[in-house]
């Protein structure tokens, strides 16, 4: 019967779902299971053929794989019951079903047929007898193996050791051999020997031919005769070249003595200049008596490049602090010139408004403008006093009768809660100075210890007495250049105030240095300044929160000071008297013929040295006086004065400067100067000057 035929019959016939009378939830119930079963069998046979497909080498591969399809061919069967629900199609169900049974019947051979290999495999208890077994066979087989290594262990080190003694044995001969050789080979210092007490012949190792420049077998001996030795290099020492005999090597054999840190210099020809420190020892026998020399050379050349460098390191970090402190004072110079200007400019632009309204009432003015300029002159003095070159008006001073006299403008400058004691001492003898520069000392030292107490209560001591500095103690000093060790007064301010933090007491004597607050002025450096005009000295000591001392020492004065002379009035007589104003400055010259002209002076001038003497030149007879600035362009004041003296022998000049009186008038000693007059000057004291210059000259006296 043919089976196509019977499957298109069967449309004719009903489906399951007529049996269950199409009732919905018995329909629902047979197509879940049926559906379930098929979709768990199918994933059952798609795990089982992709175990089989990722693991080629599985045991039982036949059995797995008839396994799965069963499982697939069940699958499907109940897959066709589901259709068969709805579908009349029973041959295809049914086919579906016999190929599941022949498959099932396929498998249950192919599962027969490997019963007896799978009864064979061992069991669980089994395997482990089997692994524990296997692990007994493996550590006995592994204990052999270490046996039988550490017996070769054994027979290895007995081996070492009889080969380490003929070892020992080799070693214990050549050992001092082989050290020297290693140190004098590989030393980076460089190493001579010589076994011979005239060090004719010399071993050398690398290191010293490399100095030398030399091949390392040569003989760098140094005490054969000149002929002998290499001439490719010189051997120096503070620039001198050394003689055979004054090397090293020849010292120390020569004097049986060693030559320890000698610097010398190897000069090679090819240029190559090093720097070396060299030492040698004589080799003696037990006598004492000289069998050789052993010399070495250490190259320093890096250790003093870098010495000069720090040294110039040094040179240009103090050029640099310099810098610093000179950039500090030009702008605090600055600033208080400003100041000072403003005041200045702002009164004269005031009296020149009040000219141009017709009012006469500038005298309050003007008084201000010449304040102001008269500040600006202290100022200028301080930055004298600063440098050490300050105006002096030198004459004995009593300290003790100096503070005395200072103690009322003192209090004035202090906080009424601060405490001024004197502790001054007996018999002291008088120094020479400026009384006006030390009043200025006195008020900044005062009140600087008074700012240091602040606004509390506190003690300011002046203490006096007299002391002999020694050269060892002027080490502790800030001291003058022309300071020398002997008598001395001292002044003593002490305060009980905060102190000087220590990394500020190396800077306190620098212009416009504070710890306060900016713009107080020259202060310190103005007192270091007079100080050291006066050739004396200062130290300070001080401890935070313990106040500060400033030791200040004078020099003794060895005799009386020298009288000043008296100014002369103006003499009677002269006529009509000519000056010659030589300045650069347009405003000097201005206002000295101004001034000079209300004095009843004819004047000329001329803007530099040449033309002054031009001038002179051709009326050498003209002149009564000659104004002359010291500082000026082309020809400066004193080749000027000598042109002038060689012109006029007797024609009295007056020298003007900003400079200190004291280092001018020294510096030309002897030279006809019949005056000198400081800048800034008023006209009064110029008119004076030149009245006494012309009255102590011939034509005044004719």
């Amino acid at each position: 019967m043919s089976i196509l035929p019977a499957v298109e019959s069967g449309a004719a016939m009903l489906p399951r779902g007529a049996a269950f009378h199409w009732e919905p939830a018995l329909l629902g119930l047979h197509a879940l299971a049926d559906g379930l079963i098929a979709a768990a069998f199918l994933a059952i046979g798609a795990a089982i053929l992709y175990l089989l497909r990722n693991r080629p080498g599985l045991v039982f591969r036949r059995v797995f794989f008839a396994f799965a399809l069963i499982v697939v061919s069940t699958g499907l069967a109940h897959l066709f019951e589901v259709l068969t629900i709805w579908q009349p199609q029973y041959w295809i169900s049914g086919l579906a079903k016999l190929i599941a049974a022949l498959v099932a019947l396929a498998a249950a051979v192919v599962i027969v047929r490997v019963i007896p290999a799978a009864i064979a495999l061992p069991t669980r208890a089994e395997l482990q007898r089997l692994n524990v077994l296997l692990q007994e066979r493996a550590s006995a087989h592994t204990n052999d193996l270490l046996a039988t290594n550490a017996q070769l262990r054994s027979e290895a080190v007995q081996r070492e050791q009889a080969e380490a003694e003929v070892r020992r044995l080799n070693a214990e001969l050549q050992a001092r051999l082989l050290e020297l050789q290693s140190l004098f080979k590989l030393l980076p210092v460089g190493v001579a020997i010589s076994t011979e007490p005239d060090c004719r012949r010399i071993r050398i190792n690398q290191a010293f031919a490399d100095i030398f420049g030399q091949p390392h077998e040569e003989n760098d001996c140094f005490t054969t005769s000149p002929f002998a030795r290499p001439g490719t290099f010189r051997v120096l020492h503070d620039g001198r070249e050394l003689k055979s005999d004054e090397l090293p090597m020849a010292r120390a054999v020569a004097q049986n003595a060693p030559v320890r840190d000698f610097e010398q210099t190897i000069a090679r020809s090819d240029g190559v200049v090093i720097e070396v420190l060299a030492n040698a020892v004589p080799i003696r026998d037990p006598r004492g008596n000289v069998l050789g020399c052993v010399a070495t050379l250490q190259d320093i050349t890096a250790h003093k490049q870098a010495e000069r460098q720090r040294l110039d390191f040094e040179r240009k970090l103090l050029q640099s602090q310099k810098l610093e402190s000179i950039g500090v004072l030009a702008g605090g110079i600055a600033h208080d010139f400003n100041n000072l200007l403003t005041g200045v400019l702002g009164h004269a632009n005031f009296a020149r408004a009040e000219l141009a309204r017709g009012s006469t009432a500038i005298d309050p003015l003007l008084a201000q403008v010449e304040l102001s300029a008269q500040r600006a002159a202290d100022l200028c003095r301080q930055l004298l006093a600063y440098a050490g070159k300050g105006r002096f008006v030198v004459r004995l001073i009593d300290l003790n009768l100096a503070v005395e006299q200072a103690v009322p403008l003192l209090q004035l400058s202090m906080d009424k809660r601060v405490r001024l004691e004197l502790q001054l001492g007996r018999g002291l003898p008088p120094f020479r100075g400026d009384p006006g520069q030390m009043n200025q000392v006195l008020i900044n030292l005062v009140t600087n210890a008074a700012e240091a107490i602040g606004a509390g209560t506190g003690v300011v001591t002046l203490h006096t007495n007299r002391v002999t500095l020694t050269a060892m103690e002027m080490l502790t000093l800030n001291v003058a250049a022309e300071m020398e060790p002997g008598p001395y007064v001292c002044l003593e301010v002490r305060d009980t105030g905060c102190g000087i933090p220590p990394e500020a007491i190396g800077h306190i004597f620098e212009p416009f240095f504070t710890t306060k607050f900016v713009g107080r002025g020259l202060g310190l450096a103005a007192v270091l300044g007079i100080v050291h005009g006066h050739r004396g000295g200062i130290r300070v000591s001080s401890q935070p929160g313990a106040g500060t001392t400033f030791e200040l020492f004078l020099p003794v004065a060895a005799a009386p000071a020298r009288p000043q002379p008296a100014i002369v009035p103006a003499p009677s007589g002269l006529g009509q008297a000519t000056v010659l104003v030589v300045d650069d400055e347009e405003t000097i010259r201005t206002f000295a013929t101004t001034a000079l002209r209300a004095g009843g002076y004819t004047v000329v001038t001329a803007n530099d040295g040449e033309e002054a003497v031009e001038k002179l030149r051709q009326a050498p007879t003209n002149y009564d006086a000659v104004l002359l600035d010291l500082t000026m362009p082309k020809l400066d004041g004193e080749d000027t004065l000598m042109a002038l003296r060689m012109l006029a022998p007797s024609l009295p000049v007056i020298l003007t400067s900003g400079h200190a009186e004291e280092s001018v008038v020294q510096r030309f000693v002897g030279r006809g100067v019949a005056q000198f007059i400081a800048k800034p000057f008023v006209a009064e004291a110029l008119v004076s000057s030149v009245n006494s210059a012309i009255a102590k000259s011939p034509r005044g006296a004719s």
